[in-house]
């Protein structure tokens, strides 16, 4: 009887000595796994430099401040990757709309002028197969003035224009009266309207007569005005640096030479077909061997777009 008396009385004191707040746990609850640009790491504005390797269809972030209004250019020396700036990171992606985007063909793309605040970058590698790489930013002081050499004011050591280019005043009472609308050509000169697409090839060898009776060199043979809207059917072969001539004189990313893609045509680089399947370029290093072209279904490298036959 004493003791289921004792027994009886132990378990009135547990009931009466635990409350409702009084709960037994587990332990803490472990952190949520950060990602996306949650998860990405920041460096300091003007020290962005690594080297890692990401495989194919991954992606990375990286995150910065910057303390004040920056000219600054990303460079990636791999052909390959998707690079794009936001201004802010909702969870796990970064804020749309992008600031900038791009493509990177190996070497560097100036993103231009920034302002101070906070900044995410994200880095997907487009290629099936992983790709080591290395990332930095260059920095550089902002320089107003004339970028256009066409111009008498051109200031060689701007690196922004301003507005200030002075090039010929093509709308003046001369030109109207004796050739009509008129336009800067690729070398700021005067040029007729109606000799774009006229026919003729107006790459310098022909030209107009100035207010002292000079004769001024017109020239269309430039992107601006797609090489006279194909009266000039030659293309000049002069490429920019990470761009090489294909086996037509064509301009396209040196990274595509042997990146598992046959450029025989099938894609294009700022709409023209490439065409590396040449002995040359030893049948784009044997991307356009005996197998032809992939068929495979998924996102193509350094801006590739596929022509439907």
């Amino acid at each position: 009887m004493n003791k289921l008396f004792t027994f009886l009385f132990t378990m009135m004191f547990l009931i009466v000595g635990c409350s409702d707040d009084d709960r037994i746990t587990g332990g803490v609850d472990p952190e949520p796994e950060l990602l996306g640009c949650e998860a990405a790491t920041t460096y300091d504005w003007d020290a962005i430099e690594f080297e890692t390797s990401l495989e194919g269809g991954a992606d990375t972030w990286i995150a910065f401040s910057l303390e004040e209004l920056t000219l600054f250019t990303v460079v990636i020396n791999q052909a390959g990757f998707q690079c794009t700036v936001y201004s802010g990171c909702e969870g796990e992606v970064g804020l749309d709309p992008p600031l900038f985007q791009f493509e990177t063909i190996g070497n560097g793309f100036e993103v231009g002028i920034v302002p101070d605040g906070e900044y995410w970058v994200k880095i997907l590698n487009t290629r099936p197969n992983r790709l080591d790489f290395t990332f930095r930013i260059e920095l550089d002081d902002i320089v107003y003035g004339c970028t256009d050499d066409d111009a008498g004011n051109y200031n060689s050591e701007a690196n922004v224009d301003d507005g200030s280019c002075i090039l010929t005043d093509c709308t003046t009472e001369y030109w109207v009266t004796n050739y009509g609308e008129m336009v800067n050509d690729c070398d700021g000169n005067c040029a007729p309207v109606d000799w774009i697409a006229d026919g003729y090839c107006d790459d310098g060898a022909y030209g107009v007569y100035d207010e002292e009776g000079n004769v001024v060199p017109v020239n269309l043979w430039c992107e601006e005005y797609n090489f006279d809207e194909g009266d000039c059917e030659v293309i000049p072969g002069e490429c920019t640096p990470g761009l090489i001539e294909d086996c037509n004189g064509i301009c396209a990313p040196a990274g595509w030479l042997g990146d598992g893609f046959c450029d025989d045509g099938s894609y294009e680089y700022n709409g023209n077909p490439i065409f590396f399947n040449c002995e040359e370029f030893n049948n784009d290093n044997g991307d356009c061997n005996a197998q032809g072209r992939t068929t495979e279904t998924r996102q193509l490298p350094n801006g590739k777009i596929k022509i439907e036959n």
